[in-house]
């Protein structure tokens, strides 16, 4: 439909209202198309995102500082997260000061996952974290500063 009207392509691009995105199942073809004609020209505009499919978090944040131009991002919520270097990408998290919840939802056992948790720690205008994974190790929290998470 977007491809299809240009007047709601203006609309769209051209709106100040905040948009919720849900990115769950979609083809990796259709998702690039998406991608590129409505979350690039939408970013900022952007409050919520939720991407559920490997292929489509890897596709966002193949470039990490991309995250930058969510300069309205309050919730994000990663499902199926595979990539064994996801930790870099808090280094850009950090920067969206009005970010205040995240969720993530890895599918395989992540051997980092002490490194992903002082990353979170650091995100200070954090409120609500959740994080689920396939193993649980010990890790030890005496180590981390305070966080402003609340839940």
């Amino acid at each position: 439909f977007y491809n299809l009207n240009k007047r709601f392509q203006n609309l769209a691009i051209n709106s100040n209202i905040l948009a919720k995105i849900n990115i769950s199942t979609i083809s990796k073809s259709n998702f690039e198309d998406y991608y590129y004609n409505i979350l690039i020209p939408n970013q900022s505009q952007i409050n919520f995102l939720r991407l559920s499919n490997t292929f489509v978090t890897k596709i966002i944040f193949s470039q990490p500082h991309l995250i930058l131009n969510f300069i309205r991002l309050q919730t994000i919520i990663l499902d199926n997260v595979r990539d064994k270097n996801f930790h870099k990408f808090f280094d850009y998290l950090i920067c969206l000061t009005t970010l205040h919840a995240i969720t993530i939802s890895f599918v395989e056992h992540m051997s980092s996952l002490d490194i992903i948790f002082s990353q979170i720690f650091r995100l200070s205008t954090l409120k609500y974290c959740k994080i689920e994974y396939q193993q649980l190790p010990f890790i030890d929290f005496i180590n981390y500063e305070s966080s402003s998470i609340e839940y």
